[in-house]
Order: C-alpha cells, then sequence, then structure tokens
C-alpha cells in the first residue's frame, strides 16, 4: 500500500515529544486563517487523531503545508526535513497530480511565467534578493492580505531587527511552503513596489 499524506503526518508528529507535541497542538488551535480547529477537539487527542483532523480540516494538500509551517515556527528543523522527505514518497494527490516535497500540488515551468533554468525567479535570485530588498514591511503587509504569510509569521517576521533578517525568514517560513503560485505573488509584488530591483535581476 503506498503512503499517503496522513501517514506522513502520523510519523512527523511521532517524532515529537510530548511538549513538542502540545506546543504543535497549541500553535494549531491559535491560527487566525479560515479554517479554524477549534481548541475543545483537538487538546485532549493523539497523534493519530490530529493527523485525522489536519487532513479532513485543511484536506491532504493544505494540512501537510499546515503542519510544515507549525514546525518550522516551533524550530523543529529536523522534523521539518523528514517531513518533506516522506511526502516525496507520496506520489499523487487524490486528483492525480504530482506533489512536491511540501505536499502541495507543484507548478511546474509552464505554470509559471518567471522560471530561471529550472527554478523560481525568487528563488534563483534567492541571495540578491535577501541582500537588496528594502521596506520588506510594505511587503509583508501585501502578504498577509493574500493569505501568504498568516498573522504569527507576519508579526514575527517584522519582529526581525534587519531587513536582510527579514527576508531570510520570509525564505526559511511562508516562501518555502507557499509553491510556485505564491511565489507568483511575491513576484508581482516586488515588480510593483522595487520594479528596479526586478528590471536589475532580469539582465543579471
Amino acid at each position: 500500500m503506498s503512503k499517503t499524506v496522513k501517514d506522513c503526518l502520523i510519523e512527523v508528529l511521532d517524532d515529537l515529544d510530548d511538549d513538542q507535541f502540545k506546543k504543535f497542538k497549541s500553535k494549531l488551535v491559535d491560527r487566525r486563517e479560515e479554517p479554524r480547529i477549534r481548541r475543545g477537539t483537538i487538546m485532549t487527542v493523539d497523534r493519530l487523531d490530529v493527523a485525522d483532523k489536519l487532513v479532513s480540516t485543511f484536506t491532504e494538500e493544505g494540512a501537510s503545508r499546515v503542519a510544515v509551517e507549525i514546525l518550522e515556527f516551533m524550530g523543529c528543523r529536523q522534523e521539518v526535513e523528514d517531513l518533506k522527505d516522506s511526502l516525496k514518497k507520496v506520489s499523487v494527490t487524490s486528483g492525480g497530480r504530482a506533489r512536491d516535497d511540501t505536499g502541495t500540488s507543484p507548478v511546474s515551468a509552464g505554470d509559471s511565467k518567471f522560471m530561471v533554468n529550472g527554478r523560481h525567479f525568487v528563488d534563483y535570485h534567492r541571495n540578491a534578493l535577501i541582500q537588496r530588498v528594502c521596506q520588506v514591511d510594505s511587503i509583508l503587509d501585501c502578504l498577509l492580505e493574500k493569505d501568504i504569510v498568516n498573522q504569527e509569521n507576519y508579526s514575527f517576521i517584522r519582529a526581525q531587527s534587519t531587513e536582510q533578517m527579514k527576508m531570510r525568514e520570509l525564505f526559511s517560513g511562508p516562501l518555502n511552503s507557499c509553491g510556485n503560485k505564491g511565489k507568483d505573488e511575491f513576484y508581482f509584488i516586488l515588480e510593483k513596489q522595487q520594479p528596479h530591483l526586478i528590471e536589475d535581476l532580469k539582465r543579471s
């Protein structure tokens, strides 16, 4: 029997100790975006039930994305990598589309106009964007409005002391799990707010 997203979620939750698992559930119910999971339905249940609740609430695609988001916020880097590796073995979604390593349906090069040598423009120019993007708070406002970052990530990233640190957190968190569709939106925001930077990177 092939591995499912739920199997991957159960595995990563099993790797958390009791305190980490309690924190995971707390972060899960603290999410502001809909659909939300209510505290009374989740805080006393076990790992299998949490995996069930994730999939039934967010769908397979959304469940893996939410899990990655929470684990990254908790600083569980090894568990994030393990989950991504495990999700690579989930070959298809229920709709038949292949998954990428964050559990979202991948967008091929043909689905995005912003590909450079097989990578998305913002990934290809990651280092330059980290060093050169300014006024990150304004960009975060737009990303929050488009649901690419949630309120928790928004507040955490804004609290960083430098623009470079904000961009690193943005890349390691929300932009790492939003897929090419989210990266397209990020590109559009940069193109509107910092057009000269984008034009310069296009020529590089």
